[in-house]
């Protein structure tokens, strides 16, 4: 199973190196009423991937990809949604664990059920969870998940506004525990992700703009 993001190997919400993940419970009723993702069969996000010059920060190299949901499984007493991505072909399964709350699951090692995304009760200083990551060979670095509040607003460039959206950040670090990469997610309720970013962390801890996802339309049957 890989995320939905990151170069280092969504997303490993595009995210694509595998790793193992802690585990959580799985209550799901399977309703898209009030959940994060609305996953049914044949959903579609249509974004724009946007590369940086991680020096100066100018786009690089863009392109267009979608995510649609193509299948579903029921496992562990939940319903997961196979996302598959048309820009790389990796799909990624999906559920909401609730209504605040996206699961998803991890296979590398043996079957892992994950909590993804949560939206939190504050602007966290300690990550509310943490898992390893296979970087290399017998080398293991770490992934950090922090929860905020839901009161970011976006503001896409056709000026379509994502008010009330929650921001999750993961920081992955490398074998010797430094923090290298930052990966940032923008979910609104009842629409999914509407933005990703990520960023190199320089070794003066600079958060230097690598990449993004920007939600550009959808098709929702849910």
């Amino acid at each position: 199973m890989k995320k939905l993001l990151t170069s280092a190997a969504f997303f490993s919400f595009v995210f694509t190196f595998s790793c193992s993940k802690s585990s959580s419970s799985n209550n799901n009723n399977n309703s898209n009423s009030g959940n994060l993702f609305p996953l049914a069969l044949n959903n579609v996000w249509n974004y724009r991937l946007k590369y940086y010059d991680t020096t100066t920060g100018s786009i690089i190299d863009s392109s267009n990809f979608s995510l649609t949901v193509v299948g579903q499984n029921t496992v562990n007493g939940a319903t997961y949604f196979e996302l598959q991505n048309s820009g790389t072909g990796n799909d990624y399964w999906l559920t909401n664990l609730n209504s605040t709350t996206i699961g998803s699951i991890d296979s590398v090692n043996s079957v892992q059920y994950y909590t993804l995304f949560a939206s939190g009760t504050g602007d966290s200083v300690s990550s509310i969870s943490s898992w390893p990551v296979s970087i290399s060979g017998t080398c293991t670095g770490m992934d950090y998940l922090y929860a905020y509040y839901a009161d970011t607003t976006l503001i896409n460039l056709d000026g379509t506004v994502y008010s009330n959206s929650i921001k999750n950040v993961v920081v992955l670090t490398d074998c010797s525990g430094t923090p290298v990469l930052a990966q940032v997610y923008f979910v609104k309720q009842g629409l999914g992700l509407v933005r990703y970013v990520q960023y190199v962390i320089s070794p003066n801890n600079t958060l230097l703009l690598q990449l993004a996802w920007v939600l550009e339309s959808e098709t929702l049957t849910q």
